[in-house]
């Protein structure tokens, strides 16, 4: 149960985070420092949290992913944040932290085990409840016990700024350094994070200061002995790929420190300099490299970033005008969706528009494939390139991702590909692809996600063709195709206003609940206090005939390892404030 609840693939040695470590050389001093600190060299051992931040593209996750190498022996969780992956879920933090435990300290696992089982829905709870029962009420429960926990058990914590809401990452600060002030766990901790405001003013707390040693990885010329170091080995590599002969000399002394130059302290433009030199295409890698060292240096005070914008606008400007349009859409799409199949689904893409879109990607975008080499899961390598995409100031008007017309258009796709799929007469391949599939169930439950969350969140009317679908849309298969995301009163009454009145009876409408309808409830409590509570819940109908379904606020279910179907309200569980689906 605690396995489901968490993030396996955030794990720094999960075959799917596999983050680069420092190329060897590199940022020794840095690493020195962290490691030493870990080991319990360093003499100041109030410091029991260290936060290493520094802007985006410095190299801060292969610190870590370095860090929890060479601590290994020391070392009892990680957690590696990932926006692109999809790797910050703030819920699966704790239940990744604490699996991570119970597999290394046997006596820790027992009571672990019975907390989860007496309580499954402690994996439901807000990080401070976990925090408190999965953590430090065990923990306490074994000091002085033999096969504990060890002291000065180191946890790594990356990227913390990706996790999702700012509210989450500050809570994660402050739970820590609560904890470590009381002295209720027995960890070191490492934060790897962009200096945000909101983060760095949960560091600055004067119990945290007490507690935290704070290191700082700068923008900073200091790093070119390490960059040029980085690039050498790249380029020694793809001379081996495509079997360059000794006598040529490619790339030139003057390439390399021009390079070293326009990387101005970026490891980002560097690995990504790197990747998009060996990149496919028809230019070879000399053409390729001369197109980067045509971009110069125009890194000014005001925009540290500078010269990896002029590097993504470099590959964003030789995208063919007439794959433009997907191949936007495709990176607005990866921001919320990562299986490729369903990205393709909604976009209507066959295997070779599907590769004609990422063509010109690849030094920034990551493919995972399957065993027989067929796409699977997408991603950007940095956080960075999605950022610039956001930012209209640096991507431009022209591949700027949230403007209204690819959103308007991203939201139509999404509606559509709901419609087609929840009336397939199979649960088999999608029907919009010639090549393998996605089963329809999870393009449903993909993109009933978008349509609770990112559809509902934005101002003014659905369009027309948008509405037509949605009136044909199979509630009833959707239901089952799922459970619902915790869906809040706020998000059904932003999406009921997306729906023009007129439109209303054919989509979804606001009902009170019947006593057949509770009735039907599996699991249902039988007695007057639960039937009035339910009664007194709000219910929507969604569809209309056969193909309708319910949805009904106060709570949600779900299935226990041994079979039991569990049932919780609001008043026991405030934070379960949701819908749950009733179909027919």
């Amino acid at each position: 149960m605690l396995l489901k609840a968490s993030t396996p693939q955030a794990l720094h040695d999960s075959s799917e985070c596999n983050k680069p470590g420092c190329f060897e050389g590199t940022r020794e001093e840095h690493i020195r420092s962290i490691t030493g600190w870990g080991r319990g060299d360093w003499k100041a051992r109030q410091a029991r949290i260290l936060w290493l931040e520094g802007p985006a593209g410095v190299g801060k996750s292969a610190v870590a992913q370095t860090c929890a190498q060479d601590m290994e022996n020391r070392l009892g969780a990680t957690f590696f944040f990932s926006r692109p992956n999809g790797w910050n879920k703030p819920a699966t933090f704790l239940p990744t932290i604490v699996y991570q435990l119970t597999t290394k300290y046997p006596a820790y696992r027992d009571l672990v085990d019975a907390i989860v089982l007496r309580d499954p829905l402690i994996l439901e709870k807000s990080i401070q409840v976990q925090f408190r029962e999965l953590l430090v009420q065990p923990l306490q429960q074994l000091e002085g016990v033999e096969g504990g926990v060890g002291e000065d058990i180191v946890i790594i914590i990356d990227g913390l700024d990706e996790c999702d809401g700012k509210d989450a990452q500050s809570t994660i600060v402050q739970v820590v350094t609560s904890s470590v002030h009381q002295q209720s766990t027995p960890f070191l901790w490492a934060f790897f994070s962009r200096p945000e405001p909101h983060i760095r003013s949960a560091f600055s707390t004067e119990r945290a200061t007490e507690v935290c040693w704070q290191l700082t990885l700068p923008i900073s010329r200091d790093a070119d002995r390490d960059i040029e170091a980085y690039l050498r080995d790249g380029f020694r590599t793809i001379r081996a790929k495509y079997d360059l002969p000794a006598a040529f000399p490619w790339p030139s002394e003057e390439d390399v420190h021009q390079l070293v130059e326009q990387s101005a302290g970026l490891f980002i433009y560097t690995a990504s300099a790197i990747r998009y030199v060996d990149g496919p295409g028809i230019s070879g890698p000399e053409e390729r490299l001369g197109s980067v060292l045509g971009l110069g240096t125009t890194e000014t005070k005001d925009n540290p970033l500078a010269n990896l914008d002029q590097f993504y606008m470099l590959i964003m400007k030789q995208i063919p005008e007439e794959t433009l349009p997907d191949t936007i859409l495709l990176s607005a799409l990866i921001h919320t969706v990562s299986d490729a199949r369903i990205i393709c689904a909604i976009l209507k893409l066959s295997l070779t528009a599907f590769y004609a879109d990422v063509n010109n990607l690849y030094s920034v975008l990551k493919i995972k494939s399957t065993e027989d080499g067929m796409p699977s899961y997408l991603s950007f390598y940095h956080a960075s390139f999605l950022d610039f995409l956001r930012d209209e100031k640096r991507s431009t008007q022209k591949f700027y991702v949230d403007r209204d017309d690819v959103l308007d258009r991203l939201d139509h796709l999404y509606i559509e590909a709901l419609c087609r799929a929840s009336n397939a007469t199979n649960d088999g391949k999608f029907n919009a692809q010639p090549w393998p599939g996605v089963r329809n169930h999870k393009v449903c439950y993909a993109t009933f996600f978008h349509l609770v969350f990112h559809i509902s969140g934005r101002d003014g009317y659905l369009r027309t063709e948008s509405l037509q679908h949605l009136s044909r849309v199979n509630w009833d298969m959707v239901g089952q195709s799922g459970p619902v995301p915790m869906w809040e009163t706020r998000y059904v009454e932003s999406f009921v206003r997306k729906i023009p009145d007129e439109w209303r009876p054919q989509i979804i409408r606001s009902s009170k609940p019947s006593l057949l309808s509770i009735l039907r409830r599996k699991g249902f409590r039988k007695n007057m206090t639960s039937l009035v509570q339910a009664l007194k819940r709000r219910q929507y109908v969604i569809g209309t005939g056969s193909k309708r379904a319910f949805l009904v606020e106060g709570g949600s279910w779900f299935s226990d390892e041994r079979g039991f179907v569990h049932y919780f309200d609001l008043r026991t569980y405030p934070d379960a404030l949701g819908f749950e689906w009733i179909t027919e």
